[in-house]
């Protein structure tokens, strides 16, 4: 059985790809900052409660967790839509092989959104309230891993086989339940994602209480302690990134790596710019410079998402290119999501501004 045969064929889209892969880069970055700030501080949450009971870095951030949460949610919907348009003949076929873990998403992201508010709300009074945060925490983890899986299986229609058994046929019992564990690069991927999480909730930390102190609420003797901390945690994560990272890239087949390593130079100028970044983003790390390091991650992740578009349309490259996809020209529905999320941005934006009132904080 030949890989290639079981992919099906694509839908027409409404506009040039190229808009499309731009507002899929774009919004998997929005969403991936978002995503990393729940992680990352449901993590730090974690070890700050049990190793500091009682501690104000908690309250602040766990108070903050839900409201992130939501925005993660809603904004993952836009880059999961424009990759459905870019690649949907690969992205439904791992989605149904893997569709009882997929489907399950659902569920766990409710069980860990009630989680995150029964944290919140019970962290000074339920000892209890810390295994509810553990739970919180691992349930995250394995939706990452399910995402990670679908990712890297939707990249490689050969994975697709191995539903099929030894023995050519459906018959194997692993209808729903195929996993991607085969693929050398899972698990570099999958921590390369988890250990930024871990990274950002640092940086949450230390903006929370950045903003507090800006306005007022909160005096520099107490905030100062929780940002040098919260920065430390972030640089730390940070540098180990380039670890993960570097096994992440090694764990890539030769063709694809090669790209990344001089024999593209725009593959190996976009890492490089990636890169830059990165030590951008250290150097006023290390300096704890709050702001200035957010705006750097900011451009760090753009870049990033860019590669990781770079090593999608690599991987896919044997079976499809993206500009070969038919065109039915509709320029309504782009014109409609543009208004839309306009829209929705500046009520996203005056409802952080009513939130982060000094007389609503608590």
């Amino acid at each position: 059985m030949v890989a290639a045969n079981l992919i099906p064929a694509p839908d027409a889209i409404p506009v040039a790809w190229g808009w499309l892969e731009v507002l899929l880069i774009v919004t998997f970055a929005a969403h991936i900052l978002m995503m990393n700030a729940v992680v990352g501080g449901g993590v730090l949450c974690l070890v700050r409660s049990v190793s500091f009971p009682r501690d104000t870095a908690v309250r602040v951030v766990s108070h903050s967790l839900p409201t992130l949460f939501a925005l993660t949610v809603n904004f993952g919907v836009a880059p999961l839509l424009f990759a459905q348009m870019l690649y949907g003949q690969f992205f439904y076929t791992s989605s149904v092989l893997m569709g009882a873990y997929w489907l399950s998403v659902v569920l766990l992201v409710i069980i860990a959104y009630s989680g995150l508010y029964t944290f919140r709300y019970k962290y000074e009074t339920w000892k209890s309230s810390r295994m509810i945060l553990a739970m919180v925490c691992a349930v995250l983890l394995f939706v990452g891993f399910i995402f990670t899986n679908n990712m890297t299986m939707m990249l490689q229609p050969e994975a697709w086989l191995a539903y099929f058994g030894d023995g050519g046929a459906a018959d194997n019992g692993m209808g729903g339940l195929l996993l991607n564990t085969a693929d050398p690069a899972l698990v570099p991927r999958y921590l390369h994602f988890m250990l930024a999480a871990v990274a950002v909730g640092g940086l949450t930390l230390a903006l929370l209480f950045e903003h507090r102190l800006a306005k007022g609420t909160m005096d520099k003797k107490e905030a100062m302690p929780h940002i040098r901390f919260g920065m430390m945690w972030f640089t730390i994560c940070t540098a180990m990134q380039l670890l993960v990272g570097g096994a992440f890239l090694g764990s890539m087949p030769v063709r694809i790596r090669s790209l990344f390593l001089g024999s593209s130079d725009f593959h190996t100028g976009a890492l490089a710019v990636a890169l830059v970044c990165v030590a951008i983003v250290l150097h006023y790390a290390v300096r704890q410079r709050v702001k200035a390091t957010a705006v750097a991650l900011v451009a760090t992740v753009l870049a990033m998402s860019l590669v990781r578009a770079l090593v999608r349309a690599a991987y896919l490259e044997p079976y499809f290119k993206v500009q070969d996809l038919p065109v039915m020209a509709d320029y309504s529905p782009m014109i409609l999501f543009f208004a839309t999320l306009l829209g929705g941005l500046w009520c996203i934006y005056y409802m952080i501004r009513l939130a982060f009132r000094p007389g609503r904080e608590g």
